[in-house]
């Protein structure tokens, strides 16, 4: 197993920024120079669009730069020195005055965090009527994960909930999905769309579709869904001590038929609601998939053992690799993990090569496999592609290659699983 460097890899840094650009009606402030600000503000713009067009002329040059997300004090060399003050103050006026917005986030860049501002007195001075979260430390030598946490984790102790209200039974609460995450808005739409064939209900997706009234309700909620763990495993446990909300893991994203329906039935069970509806509309997937993997298979012996080369943390990679080998036969030549810092999931992983007799795919490094299907980033994809391999890559997290998705897309589910064994299929016989 090999941490690679062949695509920008997110730190905590960008943890902690996509964690509060997935609030609703939030402006992010970042201090700290323009360097850090042009790919945040480019990925929470495509990732979750806001405005319908897109005309740089109208963002100014100054604080925003020309893009529509993350507005940023440009420090230079002499506020490093003798502090950014003004900067911040001129700039906090200046969205006081011209952006409409229900929170404010402020967040240090890594070298701004060592001038030593007091972000919230200042702040404090110029915004009176709006909430305004402050991170003054985001870390740098972190994993997005633990910095992801980090920002819903400053979004839970500096905004008053409401511990106080009525448990509503058959809702929930949707922990460790982000805007980083290549698929998430069809994620949430599958997700949601299975729970309420149970008659459950969702109050918020922390950090990835939410707005200040469900991240409020929180508490209220009668339990906590964990997608990724890696991503929302310490916030369930902190929501758990201070609200007495319990919590469930998934054992990896829901992925494949068999994931979705152990996830319906282990929340249905602990809601005390039917999951019959569930356990129809996953059959009736099955059903849509047979023939099709029938068909290909009677006349190629396909998918059935195909080798495939699969990235992403711990829990996806479990998740994938449960459903690629267990349900369609193939077999993994490269499993390569993810901001391995964050390891939740590292024990089950290991375990689950092992039962495939593929320990050996954990130490294999991805830019050297020889796979026919990658699951993977457009970065890696492209980064094979260039040494003349030939395969077919199926885009599973960012980087993207620039494809735009119209139509919301997921691996997560019923749906997801027909959209996964749709790609598979074409992508072996194409």
């Amino acid at each position: 197993m090999s941490d690679y460097l062949t695509n920008i890899t997110p730190d905590s840094f960008s943890g902690v920024i996509f964690a509060l650009e997935g609030v609703s009606r939030s402006v992010l402030l970042l201090n700290g120079p323009t360097g850090c600000k042009f790919y945040h503000a480019a990925i929470s713009d495509t990732q979750a669009i806001r405005r319908p067009a897109f005309d740089p002329p109208i963002y100014p040059e100054q604080w925003f730069f020309r893009q529509p997300r993350v507005p940023c004090t440009y420090l230079d060399s002499s506020d490093y020195i003798y502090g950014a003050r003004d900067k911040l103050t001129e700039a906090l006026n200046f969205l006081r005055a011209n952006v409409s917005f229900d929170l404010l986030c402020i967040v240090n860049s890594p070298g701004a965090a060592l001038i030593g501002d007091d972000l919230r007195g200042i702040a404090a001075g110029a915004i009176t009527d709006k909430p305004v979260i402050v991170v003054e430390t985001p870390g740098f030598s972190s994993d997005i994960c633990t910095g992801y946490e980090t920002g819903v984790n400053a979004l839970l102790r500096q905004l008053p909930l409401e511990p106080s209200g009525p448990i509503a039974p058959r809702t929930v609460n949707m922990l460790g999905l982000s805007i980083y995450h290549r698929n998430y808005l069809g994620d949430i739409r599958e997700l949601k769309r299975l729970l309420a064939l149970g008659g459950i209900s969702v109050n918020c997706v922390l950090g990835a579709d939410c707005d200040l009234q469900s991240i409020r309700r929180l508490p209220q909620a009668a339990l906590n869904i964990v997608i990724h763990p890696e991503y929302g495993l310490k916030t369930a446990r902190y929501l758990q001590e201070r609200f007495g909300t319990t919590y469930y893991v998934c054992a990896g994203p829901p992925i494949g038929f068999a994931a979705t329906e152990t996830f319906i039935h282990d929340l249905c069970g602990q809601l005390a609601v039917d999951d019959a509806a569930c356990r129809t509309d996953c059959g009736r997937a099955r059903a849509r998939a047979y023939p099709f993997i029938s068909r290909v298979n009677a006349l190629t012996g396909l998918p059935k053992g195909v080798p495939f080369a699969v990235e992403g943390t711990y829990s996806e990679l479990y998740a994938y690799l449960s459903f690629l080998v267990r349900y369609l036969g193939m077999i993994p030549d490269c499993v390569s993990v993810q901001n391995p810092g964050s390891d939740c999931f590292r024990d089950r992983l290991t375990a689950l090569c092992a039962e495939f007799g593929a320990l050996e795919s954990l130490e294999r490094d991805m830019m050297q496999t020889n796979a026919e299907l990658v699951f993977g980033s457009g970065g890696t994809i492209a980064g094979l592609k260039l040494r003349q391999h030939q395969f077919t890559g199926i885009e599973t997290c960012l980087p993207t290659l620039g494809y735009i998705d119209v139509i919301p897309k997921t691996h997560l589910g019923v749906r997801g699983a027909l959209t996964l064994v749709e790609q598979v299929l074409n992508g072996i016989l194409y």
